[in-house]
């Protein structure tokens, strides 16, 4: 058996796999089998890269168990190897490896016809065509390879995280327990003394060697030497305390197949916790976020010489530690840890205002970078003062930045003068100053409003101009710890030449689907298109979901062209939660405060409102007395279901959490325009041209409008909102769902869609909540076939077209005419 192994060993380094890069007896965790992880050895273990992990794993080998082949394979999954070869008497078996299911018989041979096997495969089998299936190809689909589940790692990958960071939060407790404060840098530091001590341990490195494993103090002592780590550690101090803590990850999670870079990962993201940030003003990118940025990037195409990496604003360094692997792992396979090291730290650079946080991102990229010393440089600095911002990124290829939302205030203005002349708000101002510097590419985290709002048209026009790839990604709210400002990613590279095409993409990440994005790094859906020269430099970079459509109603009227619209009652001070009381009194009038629980056709309950001049600063001057619509000023919900508008002939005032509108002619049927309003076409457009919570008037007023409105849809819209307003038959809801349906189609044939844009507009709506006052029915039965419309199902003709209709409608010719015509068919 041992000469079976030996015989793949071999056929793997003619292949180019290094001799320290082939391990026997490799140990490694089983992580997503049930119960705790336990340790398990793989007889062969080859890799593409060293240090050894999961995330390079080529191969494994095994001589097969008694509960046959494919049991075996399944046993070494988070091994991490998309290929394993089990060895039974003469033959040897070829399994590829999924993240789910069974593992794939591929190939059988006999071992006289293993090196035939290896040769015949040299193309795809060698370490850089792994290396790069595994790294790269689930962000570009040209470096895939069949037999490479790109699903596979990012499965690990979550689970070890998921287990790394139970195993910290169970050392952090033992912290705690002990005396040592959460907010206590001495903590942060010893932890990852212990944890990179956990490290050398578990990879059997020599520097294991050089300490008591049973003494705390000369674990510290030791890793402190190890990385020539000068940071004021109080060991005599704190040591003792840790001692616990080092007991729980000595006796843990076997780590010597995780990458090191998971580990800083998590290092930051559990150590650093909500209190910590708020305390020491510590930010952070989420891990997956910052994948994601630095995956679509391709750092690794250059690979003898890489880009030079700059993070301002850097925090904890996580882009940083996403930039090492990304870099690491386009350097070739055959240089020494040592090469790569010597390499990267004079391409990635970071700065930060905040001392604790530069100390946070030099630890993880120490832990990232096994098993090289330090040699890491993150900055203090106030990137803000003088010109330090425009000098550092004078001297970038790449910049990776999450930069601060915040607005300068008065004293920062002052403090401030080059950049805060760009821009009150600091994003806009890091951004400007970046696209100034014109580096080869970057990746922000931006507010959302960089999508389409014009405070970002002029920073959208030069990245038109400077990029030949673009893509914005919209974010869901939650995606960040802390911040709560909704955010977006742009991704642009290579330099555009003059008259050369652009690619644009844009994608999506819906709040369903966070879980997933932070594990397999895939948006919910992307758009792409290739843009010539002339349609660039528009700052429309942002494809609306439902792009096409948009186009085809493009020469409509805007309800701008029958309405003005405006906000709201504003009271001074924020007085708005105040200003609303259920008694009537002086300089108060009946009116709607709050829009939360608002229904389309309908309004809520009233209350007094406060319309004395004194309290206000706006919206007191309206005609609130006229005739006019109501409609939410931010969105109801994160669905395409955003728009709620009622008719209002009552003089009823509002709050700023509305929109009036009053017509431009007496002669404006609003029943009319508010069932437009709520139907499907102004809420998608509004889902489409609004990325953040509140709504620009603007948007609202240019949503599209059928060129003529049908004179029997005020009256129908009347009817509706009629007995809904007199609660009339509200338990008979189908028959509300019925009359709704109704409305929708009118407007709907209105806009004279062909039925494929019908059924996407449709399709957009899946599984969204309408906000209306009864139980409504989504239109599913309308996608049932494209070719019909609305209207066209609603009056059944699906019905009608049921049962064996052909051949009711279509009837057969008689005997002999069909023998007579027999002759002239094909």
């Amino acid at each position: 058996m041992i000469a079976a192994l030996d015989r793949i060993a071999k056929e793997t380094e003619r292949l180019g796999y290094r001799s320290d890069a082939i391990v026997r007896d490799y140990p490694f965790s089983a992580l997503t089998t049930p119960g705790e992880p336990t340790t398990r050895r793989a007889p062969l273990a080859v890799f593409t890269q060293t240090p050894p992990s999961y995330r390079s794993a080529a191969f494994g080998a095994a001589e097969v168990q008694q509960n046959g082949a494919e049991v075996l394979v399944r046993s070494f999954r988070d091994l991490g190897a998309p290929l394993f070869f089990v060895v039974e008497a003469e033959m040897v078996s070829v399994w590829q490896v999924y993240a789910d299911g069974p593992p794939r018989l591929i190939e059988r041979a006999s071992l006289d016809a293993i090196d035939r096997l290896f040769e015949a495969r040299r193309g795809t089998w060698n370490p850089d065509s792994i290396h790069r299936a595994k790294s790269i190809g689930r962000f570009n689909s040209a470096y895939q390879l069949d037999f490479v589940d790109i699903g596979l790692m990012p499965a690990i990958e979550g689970q070890i995280h998921e287990k790394l960071d139970r195993l910290l939060n169970e050392t952090l407790a033992a912290t705690r327990d002990a005396g040592v404060a959460d907010d206590d840098k001495a903590m942060f530091q010893g932890v990852f003394r212990l944890v990179a001590a956990k490290i050398l341990t578990d990879r059997e490195h020599r520097a294991s060697t050089t300490w008591n494993k049973y003494d705390v103090r000369s674990v510290l002592a030791a890793i402190g030497s190890f990385y020539g780590l000068t940071d004021p550690f109080p060991a005599g101090v704190v040591g003792g305390k840790l001692s616990a803590a080092w007991d729980i990850l000595r006796a843990g999670l076997n780590v010597s197949n995780i990458s090191a870079d998971d580990l800083a990962f998590v290092y930051e993201n559990t150590l650093v916790t909500p209190e910590t940030r708020r305390i020491y003003g510590t930010h952070s990118t989420p891990r997956h976020v910052a994948e994601y940025v630095v995956g679509r990037l391709d750092l690794w195409r250059d690979a003898i010489e890489p880009p030079k990496i700059y993070e301002p604003f850097a925090g904890a360094g996580v882009f940083l530690v996403s930039a090492l692997r990304h870099l690491r792992e386009g350097l070739p396979h055959n240089w020494t840890d040592r090469q790569r090291h010597d390499l990267l730290v004079k391409r990635i650079k970071g700065s930060e205002i905040d001392a604790f946080a530069c100390e946070v991102a030099v630890l993880s990229l120490i832990l990232a970078d096994y098993p090289n010393k330090n040699g890491w440089k993150i900055e203090n600095i106030d990137l803000f003062k003088d010109h330090n911002l425009s000098t550092r990124l004078a001297e970038a290829d790449v910049v990776l930045c999450n930069p601060p939302f915040e607005i300068f205030n008065s004293d920062e203005r002052v403090l401030y003068p080059e950049v805060s002349a760009i821009s009150g708000a600091r994003a806009e101002a890091v951004l400007a100053l970046t696209l100034r510097s014109a580096p080869k590419a970057l990746g922000f985290v931006l507010p959302r409003a960089f999508l389409m709002d014009r405070a970002y048209r002029e920073q959208r026009r030069a990245v038109e101009q400077l990029y030949r790839e673009v893509e914005l990604v919209s974010l869901p709210d939650g995606v960040f710890k802390v911040s709560q400002v909704e955010s977006a990613l742009l991704i642009a590279r290579d330099h555009r030449q003059p008259n050369e095409p652009q690619i644009v993409r844009s994608s999506e990440v819906d709040d369903s689907d966070r879980r997933s994005f932070a594990f397999t790094g895939l948006p919910s859906r992307s758009r792409e298109e290739v843009r010539s020269a002339a349609e660039v430099e528009t700052a429309a970079l942002w494809i609306p979901p439902l792009g096409p459509l948009w186009k085809r109603l493009a020469a409509l009227p805007r309800l701008g062209d029958f309405v003005d619209g405006h906000w709201g009652l504003r009271w001074n001070d924020g007085r708005q939660s105040g200003a609303g009381s259920d008694r009537p009194g002086p300089n108060r009038a009946q009116g709607l405060l709050r829009a939360n629980d608002y229904r389309q056709f309908v309004h809520g309950p009233t209350t007094w409102l406060d319309i004395n001049p004194q309290n206000l600063y706006g919206g007191g001057s309206l005609p609130w007395a006229s005739p006019k619509i109501l409609c939410n000023a931010a969105r109801l919900s994160r669905s395409n279901w955003r728009l709620a508008a009622v008719v209002d002939r009552d003089g009823l005032f509002a709050s700023q959490q509305f929109v009036g509108l009053w017509p431009k002619d007496r002669a404006t049927d609003l029943d009319a325009l508010a069932a437009v309003l709520n139907g499907p076409i102004a809420n998608a457009y509004m889902a489409d041209h609004s990325t953040e919570k509140r709504f620009r008037i603007r948007s609202l007023l240019n949503v599209p409008l059928p060129a003529s409105l049908p004179p029997e849809l005020g009256e129908l819209a009347r009817a509706y909102a009629t007995l809904l307003n007199e609660k009339v038959a509200l338990h008979s809801e189908d028959r509300f769902s019925r009359l709704l349906d109704q409305i929708d189609s009118i407007v709907l044939e209105a806009y004279d869609l062909p039925p494929r844009l019908t059924r996407s507009l449709l399709a957009s709506f899946t599984g969204a909540n309408r906000p209306v006052a009864h139980n409504w029915h989504p239109w599913s039965v309308s996608l049932n076939d494209p070719a019909l419309s609305l209207k066209e199902i609603r009056s059944g003709v699906l019905e009608r077209a049921r049962g064996n209709w052909p051949q009711q409608k279509l009837k057969p010719l008689p005997s002999d005419e069909a023998a007579g015509a027999a002759p002239f068919l094909p």
